[in-house]
């Protein structure tokens, strides 16, 4: 899919609007498959795994900041919360990373 190109800062937020819920649940299913798989135990390959997921939470986490960026003056409160949600969300699973990463050290 070609991102179109906006003009305004308008119609920017209405393409992401458009095109992040998408993008959203793609780094979220690519990451919840990529974190399923057996972590390996050697030291190298184990901070691999775990700097591939914090890369995929962060890529996950700033898409969700563009989508409440998007959803600023709008009404829809049941969205934003569920948007705060997923963020807490994420900053948990950062927070469970860091933990893993200083038990190995």
């Amino acid at each position: 899919m070609h991102f179109k190109k906006a003009k305004t800062l308008k119609s920017l937020k209405k393409n992401l609007q458009r095109t992040l819920p998408e993008k959203v649940s793609q780094v979220l299913e690519s990451y919840e498959t990529f974190s399923e798989r057996p972590i390996p135990e050697d030291a190298k390959g184990f901070s691999a795994h775990h700097s591939a997921c914090k890369s995929a939470v962060n890529h996950a986490e700033t898409l969700l900041k563009l989508a409440k960026w998007t959803e600023e003056g709008t009404t829809d409160t049941n969205t934003m919360s569920g948007t705060e949600d997923i963020l807490k969300l994420l900053s948990e699973a950062r927070a469970e990373l860091d933990g893993a990463e200083d038990e190995q050290d």
